[in-house]
């Protein structure tokens, strides 16, 4: 015999309840995730991605041959030691870096030159700065900076690329380039 005063939940009351607890839980969940993706996102710097600098050609520069001013003489890195005829314009081991920015918008704080020796690197700051004021998309700038006097490998001597943004080292230019 059936039984017709039996007491339950429907069969639609039962789903439209598995549904809203689905609802429920997804939005828990959802609270939880949402500010770990946002704290997430706003640390990655996209300008690290979207802004390429790469060396094109190192070279050495001899200090001697700047001698029409002292401007002309400290733009080459080189020191200006006398105001007298001749003036004097000297340093040594000075590299002329070449580097050329992809197309990309984005900012950046400076280029960092990482010099190596086969064995061992070392990191110089561009001085004066290069920034995206000074090195705009698709073209080119001369760094002219000291070969860092650490390095005493006897490998080949290169020069790499290496930017920063918002206080972050970023990529590091996919090819070194040998100095001469």
């Amino acid at each position: 015999m059936l039984n017709k005063n039996r007491k339950g939940v429907s069969e639609v009351v039962a789903n439209v309840l598995i549904v809203l607890l689905v609802i429920v839980g997804i939005a828990v969940i959802w609270s939880v995730v949402k500010p770990t993706i946002d704290k997430s996102s706003q640390q990655i710097q996209s300008d690290c991605f979207t802004v390429q600098v790469e060396p094109v050609s190192c070279t050495a520069v001899t200090c001697s041959s700047y001698v029409a001013s002292q401007s002309e003489c400290e733009n080459h890195g080189c020191t200006y030691t006398s105001t007298t005829n001749p003036v004097t314009c000297t340093g040594t081991n000075i590299k002329a870096v070449n580097v050329k920015r992809s197309p990309g918008a984005g900012t950046f704080e400076n280029i960092e030159l990482v010099f190596g020796d086969g064995s061992n690197t070392g990191v110089v700051p561009a001085n004066p700065k290069v920034t995206q004021a000074t090195l705009t998309e698709l073209s080119t700038n001369t760094i002219y900076e000291q070969f860092p006097t650490t390095l005493t490998g006897t490998g080949q001597k290169t020069v790499n690329t290496v930017l920063r943004v918002n206080g972050n080292l970023c990529q590091v230019s996919t090819q070194p380039v040998n100095c001469a």
